[in-house]
């Protein structure tokens, strides 16, 4: 087959970047590639380059070349415009590999909507990344589920107009599923993300204390604030521990004004600060694995995530992960089997988790670590690699029966 992805953000060769969508893409590609399938993936940069990355085509374009990113300044028709810019910049290169060599089949994340104007002679399949009322009201210091799911802004009448024209629909998450298909109708096909065990060799670990992890964004939807809240209170209690944050610093909104995520952790853990250490994001894949590898626990509480990265390499690794209840993390953890949940924004309930894990005997400790690594076998790439030939093959041949039953009609 002759695969096409489409990205708003790809990670460099050996760099942790790219985000969730990117890492997933990333990884999709290359065992693809493996079972000699033709990949190209269209990302964009801030210029125009084709390359060749472990037998995969690369194409950056400057996918927003007329806009200047304003941050939090910039208006939602001015982001509609710019995504309705994006997606004509995306398809036209699609559009132009396809005069080249014929298309099999496109498949493009949902971010930004970058397959609302589509080629309509190719199948598109859209891997959902978010459900972006939740992801935006997730950042923000107060969050609730059933007020954020109903407010909805005309970025996302776009999100939801891509989504009802795309030929199929996939997400790693049930929880993704189960909220896409009922706010549009549509029917869409869980297959959960790959976990390539070998890119997750070697140790590079520098850090010799025993240490809890959390590593991510450090923002509200990532739990950053449930965090700053227990700290201390684990540090007093396991004084030959440090607590080690990784993660962008990133800007939070307070009813006082703007705050780094660092700094409302630093203001809120004080008495043992020599002991808490915030390092900022780590490029390096070998240096992030081996210290998660290294670590004791690792704390991941996010409010909502589509099958975060985080919990598949910590569980890959053999690590207990405590997490969040309805946040889909419930789909790879089963609470006091092989890790732990605790309710959203919960502070005392997830120290009572941690705690949990810590009194556990070294047997009871490794038998958990070990289910947990076992979940993460069930997503090995020759297993997904299959889930997904289904999901092509399946889109192409529903695709090609309507183009039939259009021609019949004409």
């Amino acid at each position: 087959m002759h695969i096409v992805f489409l990205i708003h953000a790809f990670p460099e060769p050996g760099r942790q970047t790219g985000g969730g969508a990117g890492n997933y893409v990333a990884n999709m590609s290359r065992i693809l590639c493996r079972n000699g399938h033709k990949v190209r993936i269209i990302t964009e940069s801030d210029s125009d380059n084709i390359f060749e990355w472990e037998g995969i085509e690369i194409r950056h374009i400057r996918a927003t070349r007329y806009f200047r990113d304003t941050g939090r300044k910039m208006t939602v028709w001015k982001k509609t415009r710019k995504n309705l810019w994006r997606s004509i910049f995306y398809n036209y290169e699609v559009y132009k590999i396809n005069k080249e060599e014929r298309i099999d089949v496109v498949q493009s994340v949902s971010v930004f909507s970058i397959a609302f104007l589509r080629c309509r002679k190719i199948p598109y399949l859209i891997r959902l990344s978010d459900y972006p009322t939740l992801m935006r009201a997730a950042v923000r210091e107060s969050y609730s589920f059933n007020e954020a799911i109903r407010q909805e802004t005309i970025d996302d009448k776009l999100f939801y107009l891509t989504i009802k024209k795309a030929d199929a629909l996939v997400a790693p998450s049930v929880l993704m599923q189960r909220l896409i298909t009922k706010r549009t109708g549509k029917e869409v096909t869980v297959v959960e993300s790959p976990f390539i065990s070998s890119d997750y060799e070697g140790d590079k670990n520098l850090q010799k204390s025993k240490y809890f992890l959390s590593f991510g964004f450090l923002n509200y939807r990532k739990g950053i604030h449930t965090l700053a809240q227990i700290i201390d209170r684990l540090l007093d209690e396991h004084k030959d521990m440090e607590y080690i944050i990784v993660g962008k610093d990133c800007e939070l909104e307070t009813a006082g004004g703007y705050i780094r995520g660092s700094q409302l952790v630093k203001s809120m853990v004080t008495r043992n600060r020599e002991r808490l250490i915030i390092r900022g994001e780590i490029y390096d894949r070998g240096e992030l694995f081996s210290l998660i590898k290294n670590s004791y626990l690792c704390i991941l509480p996010s409010r909502i995530d589509n099958l975060a990265n985080s919990w598949l390499e910590a569980m890959g690794l053999g690590k207990i992960v405590i997490s969040s209840d309805q946040s889909s993390a419930e789909q790879l953890i089963m609470d006091g089997y092989n890790g732990y949940l605790a309710p959203i924004d919960d502070a005392e309930a997830l120290y009572h988790k941690i705690k949990c894990a810590m009194q556990l005997s070294e047997s009871d400790r490794k038998k958990m670590e070990d289910r947990a690594k076992k979940r993460i076998e069930t997503l090995a790439p020759e297993k997904v690699y299959e889930k997904m030939m289904v999901v092509y093959r399946e889109t192409i041949d529903n695709f090609n029966r309507k183009q039939k039953k259009v021609y019949r009609i004409q």
